[in-house]
């Protein structure tokens, strides 16, 4: 299951041009381990070396694609230089995690004719079960009605939901390919330190992909957050 949907992750990251007509991003083998954490989470470190842990709990954080997805998504940022330490940098991290979970999961799912079990902005529902009543399973949502800045907490899990549900309104407007190469490209050579830093390379990164009507789009879905 990890290595499978790394790959897969990876295979889409190039359907999008990076590695191929742009920059690629985390361009190279992706070292994993599985079970070999013992508590119920998982995390990306370069701590001996860069690699993703995967631990286990109710559910094998293994066995759950999104699980895999998200964790692979904080090395996406790391293979772009990103600086997780500010509190708002970790909660971007952690929402395009969430997202990128998702994202990923539908293109492959679809590819596959495999349909969701579970509403599509649910988060790591096969995970969930262990530690949710239902009837719907879910880590975390991409749909939440948070704002910034009012919302923030500083749980880093629980602020990402602001960032993901953004992101999530960008695809719903501009659809996966458009969506997903702006947040890419958005994110490379990020030095900023707060949402509102993000939010506005990401609407330079849509009009100089794609043009005015696509960037008033990613605008709008910030702006609909209180991030712009």
């Amino acid at each position: 299951m990890a290595y499978y949907w790394i790959t897969q992750a990876q295979r889409y990251i190039h359907s999008l041009g990076f590695g191929v007509t742009r920059p690629g991003i985390d361009n190279q083998p992706q070292k994993v381990r599985i079970n070999q954490y013992g508590a119920d989470n998982s995390f990306e470190t370069d701590q001996p070396i860069n690699e993703i842990r995967y631990g286990k709990g109710g559910v094998d954080d293994a066995e759950d694609a999104e699980v895999i997805l998200h964790e692979y998504g904080h090395a996406i940022h790391s293979s772009q230089n990103f600086n997780f330490d500010p509190e708002q940098n970790g909660a971007i991290s952690e929402g395009f995690g969430d997202y990128w979970a998702v994202t990923v999961s539908d293109v492959v799912s679809q590819q596959l004719g495999v349909p969701e079990q579970e509403p599509l902005p649910c988060v790591a529902d096969w995970d969930s079960t262990s530690y949710t009543s239902g009837p719907v399973h879910c880590l975390r949502r991409l749909d939440t009605n948070l704002h910034y800045p009012a919302d923030l907490n500083g749980e880093v899990h629980h602020d990402g939901q602001i960032w993901s549900r953004a992101l999530w309104d960008i695809r719903q407007a501009l659809g996966h390919v458009q969506a997903d190469t702006i947040i890419l490209q958005g994110t490379n050579g990020y030095t900023g330190t707060t949402m509102p830093d993000l939010a506005n390379k990401t609407v330079a990164a849509a009009q100089q992909l794609y043009g005015s009507a696509a960037a008033n789009a990613v605008h709008q879905a910030f702006a609909n957050r209180g991030i712009l």
